[in-house]
């Protein structure tokens, strides 16, 4: 039974008509993973980057005046934002604050589900509406934060390794100063 067996095996050893399929088997498979995977971070870097652009410009658009409500702010971020993510309007979270110094600020925090919970009562100042810069004699600061929970996910990626901050949405923060009126 054993020289049977070792018989068997000896002659399966030689046959090598079929090397080629059982290495790309072992070896395509680990392969084709790590592709997908890079596939995967470059979409999710692709979008990280297309929100940071936007929410810089429209942090700008507000600095200046222009973006005096919250519909006009979502607007401005998704008319750049919005073609790489479907329903940007309705699944874009942002937080727009003013204070006279950082340290009065709360900012909004992302939570592991991808919801941004805000850090003031309202996420867009009345402050900012019907005006173009700050009245007061002293520079105001501004903090903007918008995420975007992704339409998708990968369920053998974890969220964390596509999107930086372990969650599965993207999040953007611009800080910038607004100088008072100039009479």
């Amino acid at each position: 039974m054993l020289t049977r067996g070792l018989a068997t095996w000896r002659r399966l050893a030689r046959e090598t008509r079929s090397d080629t399929a059982v290495e790309f088997a072992l070896i395509g498979t680990a392969f084709f993973l790590f592709v997908f995977g890079i596939f995967v971070v470059s979409i999710d870097q692709f979008l990280q980057l297309t929100l940071d652009d936007a929410v810089r410009n429209a942090a700008r658009q507000v600095q200046i005046g222009s973006a005096k409500t919250s519909a006009i702010f979502v607007s401005d971020v998704c008319s750049e934002f919005g073609f790489e993510a479907p329903n940007c309007a309705n699944s874009l979270q942002y937080d727009v604050q003013l204070g006279n110094y950082f340290g009065t600020m709360s900012p909004a925090t992302l939570t592991s589900a991808g919801t941004l919970t805000y850090g003031n009562s309202s996420n867009y100042p009345a402050a900012l509406v019907g005006s173009s810069c700050t009245t007061t004699s002293a520079p105001e600061f501004l903090l903007v934060q918008v995420a975007y929970k992704l339409p998708f996910e990968i369920l053998l990626v974890p969220g964390g390794v596509a999107t930086g901050n372990g969650t599965p949405a993207l999040l953007s923060t611009v800080a910038v100063d607004m100088e008072p009126c100039v009479s």
